[in-house]
């Protein structure tokens, strides 16, 4: 209604200038001829001339027109004054207090909202705005301008809140007279030990925060240790934390411990004994790589991976288990592992990594369960010890010198799986006197039973293999 009542009022207005131009160009005030430029007209005549045109345009505005004229301006001068009437009461409505009487007697209801009195769009129904009106929250309030107020002052808030946290968790380098660390608002991480002794209990806490993590290279090329216990607040082993302390022999872990670097112990000459916390899941690359007097490891049954060098040339280590839940045996992990004898091999077993048991002399006995899908070469080459060797369906492929050397397997049967045997596979098993391949096996690698001692084998007449894939007087028969 407020946007009518003021079309009305503008367009009265417009057509009342329109007529009044009309009439003074009719009357010749406005458009007439200029005057000759060679006519003098004196001041008086000027004078007289202006207050002649300033009389009719008097009269002009005090109605005296021609009849039509004065009568579309009295048609529009009505619906002026209905037009303000109409508003006068619209606004007069408007300002009453919900639930008062209003001017026929009728109690107005407070729940309902009468149609003419909706808030147009953009303004708010408790505090309704007309299109003269000002607001005077944005003479005193600079929000007023923001389009979302309340979220700009979020965002500052949230600013600061995070600048106030950076600042909490500031750290700070430290040192005391046998270690730098790294000091965080609620736990401690040794950075370097800088003392001398020999026996150390590394301890709990520092500058009265618990000791959780100790760094890189932390305890690294030590001259002085031999034996080392860690508290029981440390969950974390950077990497190469004791490399190459020569005369360290034993290490405490901890039962928190769930993460071990890679080459924590790589090159401890001197280590003897080592138990993995139930927390660690994987052993990193090179974790005791070179460990050449490391007798006694236990392994906890929740390790998954064992990763590349992990055990290298772990000479004398007596392993007999391999976790339950290991899935993959890396590159060269057992590599040189020569006292260890595997008694239990795990039944989710999935990856063997080339060279993994490589040179492991005293494993008597491999079972490759079902679930290993890969196989590297040189797998167990030279594994001379074997003398069981069971592989279960699921495997496809033996791999280049997977066997090569393992000259204690008397006989082997190839499960139904196996489509492929690579070259020298088999080479110089010379105990095995009897092997079984199956249909399904349709490549034979070259040299893949060289040196071997059986006289008869059955393939299938299909399959593709070498002339030197067995000994010269070695009997091929076709399924």
């Amino acid at each position: 209604m407020e946007k009518l009542f003021w079309g009305m009022v503008g367009g009265c207005t417009v057509a009342f200038a329109i007529l009044l131009g009309m009439y003074l160009n009719k009357t010749g005030v406005i458009g007439a001829e200029p005057e000759s430029s060679t006519e003098i007209v004196s001041e008086l005549e000027t004078e007289t001339e202006t207050i002649t045109g300033t009389e009719e345009m008097t009269l002009a505005v005090n109605g005296e027109f021609p009849a039509d004229i004065q009568s579309i301006i009295e048609d529009s001068q009505k619906n002026y004054s209905q037009a303000m009437q109409v508003f006068e009461e619209e606004s007069a409505e408007a300002s009453k207090p919900q639930g008062t009487t209003n001017s026929s007697g009728t109690a107005s209801n407070s729940g309902t909202t009468s149609s003419t009195n909706t808030p147009s769009a953009g303004s708010s129904g408790s505090n309704p705005k007309t299109n003269g009106s000002v607001d005077g929250n944005r003479n005193d309030n600079h929000e007023y301008f923001l389009e979302n107020p309340s979220e700009e002052v979020t965002e500052t808030e949230e600013s600061s809140e995070e600048e106030s946290s950076t600042e909490e968790y500031k750290t700070e380098e430290k040192k005391n007279s046998e270690y730098e660390y790294t000091l965080y608002k609620d736990h401690v991480a040794i950075k370097k030990y800088v003392g001398t002794a020999s026996t150390l209990d590394i301890p709990d806490s520092i500058d009265g925060k618990p000791v959780t993590e100790i760094m890189d290279s932390a305890f690294a090329s030590s001259k002085t240790l031999v034996r080392v216990s860690i508290p029981d607040d440390v969950t974390k082993l950077g990497s190469n934390v004791f490399k190459s302390s020569e005369l360290l022999v034993d290490v405490s872990l901890p039962d928190e411990l769930t993460e071990m670097g890679e080459g924590v112990f790589d090159s401890c000459s001197k280590l003897t004994r080592v138990t993995i916390p139930d927390g660690v899941t994987k052993l990193g690359k090179k974790l005791f790589n070179e460990c050449e007097s490391l007798k006694t490891v236990k392994l906890s049954n929740n390790i998954e991976t064992i990763e590349e060098q992990a055990f290298n040339n772990c000479a004398k280590m007596e392993l007999s288990k391999l976790p339950s839940s290991l899935k993959r045996i890396e590159k060269e992990a057992f590599n040189g592992c020569a006292a260890m004898d595997i008694e239990k091999w795990p039944n989710g077993l999935e990856v063997i990594g080339e060279s993994a048991f490589a040179e492991c002399a005293a494993i008597s006995e491999v079972k490759l369960p079902g679930t290993m899908r890969t196989m590297m070469e040189s797998a167990f080459l030279n594994c001379v010890g074997i003398k069981s060797l069971s592989i279960k369906t699921g495997i496809e492929a033996i791999p280049e010198s997977a066997f090569s050397g393992c000259t204690g397997i008397p006989e082997v049967t190839f499960p139904k799986s196996v489509i492929s045997i690579g070259d020298s596979a088999f080479n110089g098993c010379t105990a095995l006197a009897s092997v079984t391949i199956p249909k399904n096996t349709l490549s034979i690698g070259t040299s893949a039973f060289a040196d071997c001692t059986f006289k008869e084998v059955t393939i299938n007449a299909k399959s593709s293999y070498q002339d030197d894939s067995f000994e010269s007087t070695v009997k091929i028969n076709n399924y």
